[in-house]
């Protein structure tokens, strides 16, 4: 389906102020502080630091934009910002501002081919990395309900979760499977963060961190079950054939692998969310980018696995792009 645009449009989707504004608005936690107050703009340089008449200019922008109101003088919250700007809906929004940066290194990278040599943030902050997995956390825990209801894991015992995150969907695979034991496999600066969020939930008996690099070196063996939610896209070709060889290796004779990943039409082009990503990924992985269908089938079949099902939907949810493959190993 061709994409209409119109010179509104060009122009809208060329303005970056106000996505800045309102970006560094939910860094500050503007809107918590403001909560149900009304604050004059000293307010916000006494508590913030800075000079009244830029933080005047700053909350008057943002009135403009009609997240906060003004009256007299005074700023306080508007009902959208109050309900979607604060807690657990701003943390959303704070990966976008930490990567915001990043962003502007687009054309270098373009015209030198120099991307960066490390996974960001993953491998190079800890603190964007909680914040970008809390985001994830809050999204993954309204998925995952949908993407468990559709798989038939009732017979597995043991399931290798690679790259789980705080583990949102071991602790769904375990509330849904009482027999289930789940190893989630973690980069070693993540899996800290990993065993505090599993400890959180009270299910550190059944869930076993392990900090490791699983782009490098083989598996722990001997499961019915492996997970692999988005993880293929953060990484390149070579580095996906190899980690699927090891996955095949990992599962008992008849064990599935669940891929879960945005897979891309043949030419690349659709869905556009997955090739506006591989841009990001382009700025954020070494060789990482968004696959065809047709690439990840090649590689699970040159990895020795017997029977590919899929791709099937994910979950119904309007921010969830991704799609399932199942694979099975031979008996």
């Amino acid at each position: 389906m061709a994409v209409k645009w119109t010179a509104k449009r060009l122009e809208s989707e060329s303005n970056y102020w106000r996505s800045a504004i309102v970006l560094t608005a939910a860094h500050l936690d503007l809107f918590g502080w403001l909560g149900k107050r009304k604050i004059k703009s000293t307010a916000a340089a006494v508590y913030y630091g800075g000079d009244e008449d830029s933080w005047k200019s700053f909350l008057d922008a943002l009135s403009g934009m009609g997240l906060i109101r003004k009256q007299a003088n005074r700023y306080y919250s508007s009902a959208f910002a109050a309900r979607y700007l604060t807690g657990d809906k701003r943390t959303l929004l704070l990966p976008q501002y930490d990567a915001w940066c990043t962003w502007g290194d687009l054309t270098s990278v373009l015209t030198t081919g120099k991307r960066t040599r490390t996974q960001k943030p993953f491998a190079s902050d800890r603190a964007q990395s909680a914040r970008l997995l809390q985001g994830l956390d809050l999204h993954a825990e309204q998925i995952a309900p949908y993407v468990i209801q559709g798989l038939r894991l009732g017979g597995a015992k043991t399931l290798l979760d690679i790259g789980g995150g705080l583990g949102t969907f071991a602790r769904a695979f375990c509330r849904r499977y009482s027999r289930l034991q789940v190893t989630l496999l973690e980069h070693p600066n993540i899996a800290p963060l990993a065993r505090r969020a599993v400890k959180d939930s009270g299910l550190a008996q059944r869930i076993r961190v392990v900090g490791r690099n699983f782009t490098r070196g083989s598996l722990p063996v001997g499961f019915d079950a492996v997970f692999a939610s988005n993880i293929l896209h953060a990484h390149g070709a070579a580095e996906n054939l190899f980690l699927l060889r090891q996955i095949h290796r990992s599962l008992n004779p008849s064990g599935q692998l669940i891929v879960r990943d945005v897979f891309m039409r043949q030419d690349r082009v659709a869905p556009e969310w997955g090739a506006l990503f591989s841009i990001a990924l382009l700025l954020h992985t070494p060789r990482g980018r968004c696959y065809s269908l047709g690439e990840i089938r090649k590689w699970l079949r040159q990895a020795g696995f017997a029977t590919i099902q899929g791709p099937r939907q994910s979950s119904p949810l309007a921010f969830d792009p991704d799609a399932i493959l199942i694979a099975t190993k031979s008996s």
